[in-house]
């Protein structure tokens, strides 16, 4: 199997980008939490699904946008 230049220089970036999207959703997840335990609450939905909202927050975008970027850019070259 022969792999492509430019998918994987389009596989870096969309890694680049999906690591950025990570961090920016764990840290809007992590203050909606905090936000509802100083508003007196239990810390919501956040801390009753925080497993799997951290797998899909991980898993979507730093598995998912390598992958599309791969594919996007092999097939802009050709």
């Amino acid at each position: 199997m022969s792999f492509s230049l430019a998918g994987v220089i389009g596989a870096a970036i969309g890694l680049y980008v999906g690591w950025l999207d990570w961090k920016i959703l764990k840290g809007m997840v992590l203050a909606a939490e905090m936000k509802n335990r100083q508003a007196g609450g239990d810390g919501g939905a956040a801390v009753r699904y925080k497993a799997l909202v951290s797998a899909l927050i991980f898993g979507v975008p730093v598995i998912g946008f390598p992958i599309v970027g791969y594919w996007a850019a092999s097939q802009l070259v050709g």
